[in-house]
This record gives C-alpha cells, sequence and structure tokens, in this order.
C-alpha cells in the first residue's frame, strides 16, 4: 500500500549584502538628548488633501541635521542647542517651506508644517518690462499626488525601489492588483485563465518572488500547487495604500528574493488629518459581449454579461490617539478565452521518418519529412471559452497611540476569489498523411486516417485568504523598535461533480477521412470530414455525428498558512560628524501547505455495455445527442466558425447518476491519483541580521551593507513509488 515517507531537510544561508547608493539626502540622525539640548517635533500636512505626508526631509540649516517623517507625517529633531534654528522641509510637487523654531533647554517645541501646491510666479521682462504669467496648468489632484508620493518614496529610499500609489493608477477593472503591478518596471506578470497572476522580477521566477503585505509574508494556496509562487488573485488593490517593489535586497530581505520583492503597504488611519469617504459604482463588461439579455455562457442557463460593481475606502482619524481605516469592494466580470491552435508538421513539431529495408522503402512514415520553409497542417483545435469572475474583498486597520512615541497598529484583509468557467473545444487531427498529398495551402489526410472530437470542460475554482497583523512601533530620541506579528491562510478549492457537472464531458469519432484547404495562420478555410466506411460527408459541428466516449472529475482542496513574527531595533549615531545609522533584527516565519485531491475517469460503454468511437446504425445507445448542451450550442464559434453542438457537462453527470452501469471505473488508478495528490509540507525559517548606513559628502554617498543568518528547516510528507517494494496481489 502506499504511504507517505517524511522528508527533514534543515538548510542555512549567510549572506553578507553591500552596496553604494548615490543619492542627494541622507537617512535620518538623532542625538542624545541632556539637559541643556532641545527637542522639535511636529507633523507635516499637505494641505491640498489633507493628507499626512511620509518621507517629508527636514533640515535645519547650517547644522548638516536631516530627519524624515514616518507613515503618520510624525518628525523630530533631538539633541538640537538652545536657541533660534531654521527648519526647512521638502517634499517632492509641494512648495518648499523654512520657518525659524526658537529651541528651549530641555523643552520640546512642538511645531507643525503646512505644505501647499508649488505655485508659479510671474515673470517679469527686462527689457519691456512686461509681467508675462507662467503657464497655469489644470491638472486631476488624485495622480498629481500619487505621483509626487512615489517619486518622494525612491528619492529617499537607501536600495533600489519603486514606489507607487494606488492612486496614482486609479480604477483597476476586478480590482485585480496583478494588473496594477504590471506597469512598474523590471515586473512581468504571467496570465493564467485570463488573471495576472504571477509576478516575475528581474528575470527571477514567480518562486523567488516574496510578497508581503506591510512586511509580512502573503499566503497563497498557488492554484494547489506545491511551490512557493504567491498568486494574486486573491489580492485587491482597493485596500492597498502604495505598493513597494524593491530591486536590490538588503539585510532585512528574505533569502529567497534573488531579484527582489514587493511589499503592498495596507492604508493607514493617520495618513490623513480629517475623514475621507471615497467610493464608487460601476457597469463592467467586455466589449465583445455587449448585450443587456441573459446569453448563453458560461453555466448550464443563459447569464447576464454585464455585471454591477462597487468599491469604497474610509479613512477615519478619530482623534490624535486613535482611528480607523475601512475599505472593501465587490466585482463580476464575464470573460472570453476563445483559443485556437495550429500543429504543423517541420514546423515545431516532429514528423515521423520512413522505413528502409535494403535500400527500399517499405513504410513512407504516418507523417512524412518535409524542410521548414513548407510545413504542413495536421491538427487544428479550436475553442470558445467563458468565464464569470466574482471577486469581493474588506480591509480594516486601527492604529492606537498608546504613549508619545509609541504606536499599536491592527490590520486586517480579506478576499474571496470565485471563477466559474466552461470551455468547448472542436477538434480535427490527422494521423497518417501521404507523400505528395500536402503543401503549405492543403492537407488531404489518408482514409480513414481522421480523428474529430467536441469536447467541453468546465470547472469552479474558488478561494479565500485572510490576514490578521499586530504591529507595536516606538519611535523615540534615541531608539527606533518594532515587533509584530501576522497570521495569514488561503485556501483553493477545483470543484466539478459536487456542483452537479463532470470537469471533463468528452465525445469522439474516429475512422474518417479529412481533408484542409485554404490554409491561413488562424485556420483552415475549409474542412471536409467523410465517413471512412460509407464515404458519406459528416458535419462536424453537429454532436449527432459523435458518440459518448468518457468523462472525469478532477476535484482539489488545498490550503496554506504562513506565520511570522519579527522585530528590529535601531539608533542613529554620529562619529565624527558622519551620520551612522545601526539596526538589528530577528524573525521566525512558519509555512505550511496541505493539498488533497482526486481525478477519477469515467469511460461511457452504453447500456450495451461495448463502447465505441463511432456512432453506428439507429437505436445504438452510443450516439452523443443524448447529452446535447442545447442552451450554449445557440451561440456562434470564435474565428469565422458557424454554430457547433456541444455536450453537456451537466447532462453527462445527471446521465451518470441515472445510469452508473453506463460507464466502468478503474478504482485503483482513482485511489492511486487520490494518494499521489496528497502531500504536506511545513517549513520552519529563522533568521537574523545586523545592517548599517553610511553617509558621505552631505548625503551624496550612502553605503548600505550588513550580514544576514538564515536557516530552513523543512518537513514533508508525500506519495512513495518503490519499484522494489513487495506487492500483495
Amino acid at each position: 500500500m502506499p504511504h507517505k515517507p517524511t522528508m527533514k531537510c534543515p538548510i542555512l544561508a549567510l549572506r553578507v549584502s553591500l552596496f553604494v547608493l548615490i543619492t542627494c539626502f541622507v537617512s535620518s540622525s538623532a542625538f542624545a538628548q541632556s539637559a541643556q539640548l532641545g527637542t522639535i517635533e511636529g507633523r507635516v500636512i499637505n494641505t491640498r488633501n489633507g493628507e499626512y505626508l511620509e518621507k517629508a526631509r527636514l533640515t535645519i540649516e547650517g547644522m548638516q541635521l536631516e530627519t524624515f517623517t514616518d507613515s503618520s507625517g510624525q518628525y523630530r529633531f533631538s539633541g538640537l542647542p538652545a536657541g533660534p534654528v531654521k527648519v526647512r522641509v521638502f517634499f517632492t510637487g509641494l512648495d518648499v517651506q523654512s520657518e525659524s523654531v526658537l529651541v528651549a533647554a530641555g523643552a520640546t517645541v512642538q511645531r507643525d508644517f503646512d505644505l501647499a501646491a508649488v505655485q508659479k510666479t510671474s515673470v517679469k521682462d527686462k527689457d519691456t518690462g512686461i509681467v508675462k504669467l507662467s503657464e497655469f496648468t489644470v491638472g486631476a489632484s488624485k495622480e498629481m499626488d500619487g505621483a509626487a508620493i512615489a517619486i518622494n518614496e525612491q528619492r529617499f529610499a537607501s536600495n533600489m525601489v519603486n514606489v507607487v500609489s494606488a492612486d496614482e493608477f486609479g480604477h483597476v477593472a476586478e480590482g485585480n492588483v496583478g494588473e496594477f503591478l504590471k506597469f512598474i518596471p523590471g515586473i512581468s506578470m504571467d496570465y493564467g485563465g485570463g488573471d495576472a497572476r504571477t509576478i516575475s522580477l528581474g528575470g527571477a521566477p514567480s518562486n523567488n518572488v516574496p510578497v508581503t503585505i506591510g512586511g509580512f509574508s502573503l499566503s497563497s494556496a498557488a492554484s494547489s500547487g506545491t511551490s512557493r509562487t504567491v498568486e494574486l488573485e486573491q489580492v485587491s488593490i482597493n485596500n492597498i495604500a502604495r505598493i513597494e517593489v524593491y530591486h536590490s535586497p538588503t539585510p532585512e530581505s528574505p533569502g529567497s528574493a534573488l531579484a527582489g520583492g514587493v511589499n503592498m503597504v495596507p492604508r493607514g488611519a493617520f495618513e490623513r488629518s480629517k475623514p475621507v469617504l471615497n467610493w464608487s459604482t460601476y457597469w463592467m463588461f467586455r466589449d465583445a459581449e455587449k448585450s443587456l439579455k441573459k446569453t448563453p455562457g458560461p453555466t448550464r442557463d443563459e447569464t447576464y454579461k454585464i455585471h454591477p460593481g462597487f468599491d469604497f475606502s474610509w479613512v477615519v482619524p478619530v482623534n490624535k490617539r486613535f482611528g480607523f481605516t475601512l475599505s472593501g469592494g465587490h466585482s463580476s466580470q464575464y470573460t472570453m478565452q476563445d483559443f485556437f491552435s495550429n500543429t504543423w508538421r517541420g514546423a515545431g513539431q516532429a514528423t515521423s521518418a520512413p522505413t528502409i529495408v535494403g535500400g527500399v522503402i517499405t513504410n513512407p512514415g504516418a507523417l512524412p519529412d518535409t524542410t521548414p520553409d513548407k510545413p504542413y497542417l495536421t491538427n487544428y483545435t479550436v475553442r470558445d471559452g467563458t468565464k464569470l469572475t466574482n471577486r469581493d474583498s474588506l480591509g480594516a486597520t486601527m492604529d492606537f497611540k498608546v504613549a508619545r512615541n509609541d504606536m499599536i497598529s491592527f490590520s486586517f484583509q480579506y478576499a474571496y476569489f470565485d471563477a466559474e468557467f466552461n470551455n468547448r473545444t472542436l477538434n480535427f487531427g490527422i494521423s497518417r498523411v501521404l507523400p505528395g498529398h500536402f503543401d503549405t495551402r492543403t492537407t488531404n489526410g489518408d482514409f480513414g486516417q481522421g480523428t474529430i472530437s467536441v469536447n467541453s470542460g468546465a470547472r469552479q475554482k474558488t478561494g479565500t485568504t485572510y490576514m490578521p497583523t499586530l504591529v507595536w512601533r516606538h519611535n523615540g530620541p534615541i531608539w527606533k523598535a518594532d515587533v509584530g506579528g501576522s497570521f495569514s491562510h488561503s485556501s483553493n478549492h477545483y470543484r466539478d461533480v459536487d456542483k452537479g457537472y463532470f470537469q471533463a464531458a468528452n465525445t469522439q469519432r474516429t475512422n474518417v477521412t479529412i481533408a484542409f484547404s485554404e490554409i491561413t495562420y488562424m485556420r483552415p478555410g475549409k474542412i471536409a470530414v467523410t465517413d471512412a466506411l460509407t464515404g458519406l460527408a459528416v458535419n462536424p459541428y453537429l454532436l449527432t455525428s459523435y458518440a459518448m466516449n468518457s468523462a472525469s472529475s478532477d476535484m482539489m482542496e488545498s490550503a496554506d498558512v504562513q506565520r511570522g513574527v519579527r522585530g528590529n531595533l535601531g539608533r542613529d549615531f554620529r562619529i565624527r560628524n558622519i551620520p551612522l545609522a545601526v539596526k538589528v533584527g530577528t524573525e521566525v516565519r512558519q509555512s505550511i501547505r496541505d493539498i488533497r485531491g482526486t481525478s477519477d475517469p469515467y469511460t461511457f460503454v452504453g447500456k450495451d455495455k461495448v463502447r465505441t468511437t463511432t456512432p453506428s446504425a439507429a437505436g445504438s445507445d452510443d450516439g452523443a445527442g443524448l447529452v446535447l448542451d442545447e442552451i450554449f450550442s445557440q451561440r456562434f464559434a470564435p474565428w469565422g466558425f458557424p454554430q457547433v453542438q456541444y455536450p453537456s457537462n451537466y447532462d453527462y453527470w445527471e446521465l451518470y447518476s441515472a445510469h452508473p452501469d453506463y460507464f466502468t471505473r478503474d478504482l485503483n488508478t482513482e485511489y492511486r491519483n487520490a494518494v499521489t495528490r496528497s502531500k504536506y509540507a511545513a517549513e520552519i525559517i529563522s533568521a537574523a541580521y545586523i545592517r548599517g548606513d553610511l553617509s558621505f559628502f552631505g548625503g551624496r554617498l550612502k553605503l548600505v551593507g550588513g550580514v544576514r543568518a538564515e536557516q530552513t528547516n523543512v518537513k514533508a510528507e508525500g506519495f512513495l513509488s518503490d519499484p522494489t517494494g513487495n506487492y500483495r496481489r
């Protein structure tokens, strides 16, 4: 009996990183306070939209001191000598502001800054004395604010990073974060089923692109696969404030980040000075399906192809100590998945060499050789694919300022994904062609050496992802620290028979002669099919021309869990007036993947218990017309094909439910398939790091380096296949 072996694998990795980044500015620095020194602190706000600014740069003129605001717009200068100082505030896209502040010894001065949009002034011509107003441009402030935030983040980042505000892009269809990410330099999105699903970064595959939310690992059931790939189907852009894509790993980065990673930052309660509610409603449809009435596809009954949707975000700073955010959305989108496939022999697909005995060709080969410039077509497939996707999302955060320098943040992200699809395909296949019976525009199959089939493949894919996180942050005059933990759970479900239909419903007809003519890159202009026994023409678009062949069920259940805790501590120093920032940290992550599944084939033999691939005389129980999908068959197939009659996955299942004796099953194969699909893997990754940042030449040269030690312990179970073992029959 097959069983599950256990595998344990510890892996230790040590990474030393050092890179040089030329910048125009330097990182924050602070002095330890004393009784003779004072402090200035406050917040920086964008007066145009009431948003507190992160990474606004503040400097003390004449002292070579600077600092940056945090995510809530807060800043602090410590260790300042008593007396007047001039504070300068800069943020990309806003007016620079400079003001004098009187520092009191042993005290803290509160000073807030209100930055306004850059205003162009008038210009006076020296020769004529005429005052000429500068160009005045009216722009959408939402996009401009988003662009300014992104530019400002990248300007002051200590590594190579792209930062994009979610507000900059505007509305994203379905709320799919992948449709947002594909516009960021260095990122390539990999699509599956019409969805932007996985990320390739800098040439590194998706397995080596960590995706985090708020710095914590995001779980992904990965379509019930075993890879570390993070799929984005169950992540909504509506709950995200901005996305950070880093291209140069630092000691904080996980060892799997070969070319960098992606971090999504949730919305924060203190990013606004007053409550802000944004919402939108819409109707969504594809240009190819604009009917207001119900039409066939993708399910058994006719459905609407135009669907309403909505999204909202609500940022509420209740007071200076507490605030919350709430965001969510719903979308439904109908998508076509039309597809065609050509099999060209001699150009991408192999031919079969002739058999030569004694210099004489005894067998010309089923598929004669040809040169790449003269290929010939032997197989053609056209698919009429339909899919309906529903997405729901909900995000919430709560921020508590428990003390002057301490804040606790709680975040919760939830997303639900539901896709129901059915892909109907029509296939023509020629298995043998005689020499001289083909060219690039025509293929005449040998007598009776062709097969045609009409199949329907239906499935429902659903899943949920939820992720709570809790973080405590300390931003003191001397030490900066944060400690946090997260739990992320993702599930994926492939369903069919429990929803009332087979995953695959197949019909077939063999022993036919197929001829392709007027062939183009897209399709054969004409397709002729005749029966090899009678010589009569066969209509490949009628289901009565086919025999019921087989059906199958293919269901999967999987779950992925990511748990993690982390903590770090940092402090700024000045060594001979050279700023030095030191940061140490540690983290522990646990990842668990559990997969179960079945793959059950059903072979149709009918009432007479005899399987056939050619419908016989009237009264035969093999004719596929018994399972005709009357509704979907009303559609016209894509690429210029006429109406095609397809089998119904629902009727096929109902036929089996009523007459299970019409089908044969291989219970041994079903058992082995189920055991083979059963997999479990758990790993614990522990890491510690130290990082240092040095700035020279007034911040024009920055050195960032450090050491990271990371260990991975893996425990896995799966199907054991031992060919040398003894089997009892």
